[in-house]
This record gives structure tokens, sequence and C-alpha cells, in this order.
């Protein structure tokens, strides 16, 4: 009996683990950062077909006025904060802790990288009563 108790105690604790992380975009560049970027895109050197061999088709493409192309990679975590599964408590303050990461490539007139950025910010949303 004593087994039953612990077994749906842990169930619980799990799924509540579970359901409290999420993400959405591009899973491959979840382990990137700043200087494996730097080793793997190379400016005037890194072509077109390279990037989409190591990250796959870009979440957006865009165009300058001159007509080059843009090419935009993104990746979002969210995890709940703890206070969402407190229950009367979340009403007045829920919310969720998020972490962006994003790739910008600009290519040039020969489909090579002209210039690239990577940035990785936190956030956070807020919702409930207090929410501002």
């Amino acid at each position: 009996m004593k087994f039953n108790h612990i077994a749906i105690f842990l169930g619980i604790i799990l799924s509540l683990t579970l359901a409290g992380c999420g993400s959405s975009g591009n899973e491959k560049i979840r382990s990137e950062t700043k200087d494996t970027i730097s080793q793997k895109i190379v400016q005037n050197v890194t072509s077109k077909a390279e990037i989409e061999n190591m990250f796959g088709a870009p979440d957006s493409t865009t165009f300058t006025e001159s007509g080059l192309e843009i090419w935009k990679y993104t990746l979002v975590k969210v995890k709940a904060k703890g206070v969402n599964f407190v229950p009367i408590v979340n009403i007045f303050a829920a919310g969720t802790n998020d972490t962006k990461k994003e790739i910008t490539i600009l290519f040039d007139e020969h489909d090579i990288v002209k210039k690239y950025t990577y940035a990785e910010t936190e956030g956070e949303s807020r919702s409930g009563v207090f929410a501002k």
C-alpha cells in the first residue's frame, strides 16, 4: 500500500515537471553558443549550402532593399514558474521564464555569408491578477 502512494506521488511530480517546460523553433541550435557559432560560420567563407546543412531550412527568409537574402533561425525555450502550480496563488501571479536564441545571417550575391549575428536573451512572461 505504501509503495502505491510513493508511485502516485512520483508520477504527479514527474508530470508537473514535464508540463512546466516547452520549446519551439529550430532544435538544431539548442546547444549553440556564441563561441560554437563563431567556429562554424566564417564571414566571406561559409556558403548558404553549408549553413543549410548545419541548421536546416531557415525559420524565416527576408530580403534587403538591394536583394540580398537574410535567413533567421530561432529557438524559444519556456519554463513555467513554480508559483504556477500553487493553487489560488497562481490566480494572482503566474508566468514563465523564457530563453530565446536567434541566429540572423546575411548572404551576399554569391550566396556566401556576408554578416551574421547570434543573440541569446532571457525574459519572462507574467499572467494573473497582478501581472504588469
